[in-house]
């Protein structure tokens, strides 16, 4: 049975080194058609980021892997599509003539948003998947900040389930040009939140997941909302990348 047993792990692993070859050769052909695709896009002046057809890649992806691959098979789709993308992007930049000193200037006045994350915003993927996504956190803050280094901005990101630590970020973010806020149910009663987003005078978009309005009678309101410069509700993860629209 041990020899059996080892005789198996070398098929396994003879297997698993095929599966790696094709997955190279896939990949290296999938940047190869890149290159015809960057040429396309620079000489019709089309924006490298698609996040429509992104997100149905990746859903397609998700259909056809178990439960227990979810996270980890969107890890790897959005891995794959931001290499693809960045490679894109570095190659029109090189056909496009753009200097590097207009490189540099560009990536220095970069706008920075504080995504700032409320309680239970840590159970993304697991708590009530049907009204939050299957998504983790992780999942969508890597997906926010690619899409929002497509669009000229940088992000960092802060959770957490403890009012009064959420205060403080909000605080430590009055030098950001910008923050997004998912509160989670203190939007609906926490002064507190509301004294922090109106006293720093960062322009604050609030979002959320699910659309609260069509929820309970008590997420109907928030505290929050008229001192923020908007509310985006109702586009799960996407809610955030339609809020970082308004920081341009």
């Amino acid at each position: 049975m041990e020899t059996m047993g080892k005789f198996d792990l070398m098929e396994l692993r003879r297997d698993i080194d095929g599966l790696d070859d094709e997955l190279v050769k896939l990949f290296e052909r999938r940047m190869s058609l890149m290159k015809h695709v960057a040429d396309y896009k620079l000489a019709n002046n089309i924006e490298t980021y698609d996040p429509v057809r992104e997100q149905e890649v990746v859903d397609k992806a998700l259909a056809v892997v178990g439960e227990e691959l979810q996270e980890e098979t969107a890890c790897f789709m959005w891995t794959l599509l931001a290499l693809c993308r960045d490679y894109q992007r570095a190659l029109m930049d090189s056909s496009g003539g753009a200097s590097q000193s207009a490189k540099n200037a560009a990536k220095n006045a970069m706008k920075n948003i504080s995504v700032i994350n409320g309680p239970n915003l840590n159970l993304l993927g697991e708590r009530e998947p049907n009204k939050y996504g299957k998504e983790s956190l992780e999942v969508l803050n890597r997906r926010i900040a690619i899409a929002a280094e497509r669009l000229g901005l940088r992000c960092d990101f802060y959770q957490s389930n403890v009012e009064g630590e959420l205060v403080s970020a909000i605080q430590e973010a009055k030098n950001s040009d910008g923050i997004i806020l998912n509160a989670g149910a203190y939007s609906h009663y926490s002064i507190a939140l509301r004294d922090a987003v109106a006293g720093v005078k960062t322009p604050t978009v609030e979002v959320h997941l699910s659309n609260v309005a069509a929820r309970e009678e008590f997420r109907h309101t928030s505290v929050i909302a008229p001192v923020c410069q908007g509310i985006v509700t109702g586009f799960g993860g996407d809610s955030y990348i339609i809020a970082l629209n308004a920081f341009l």
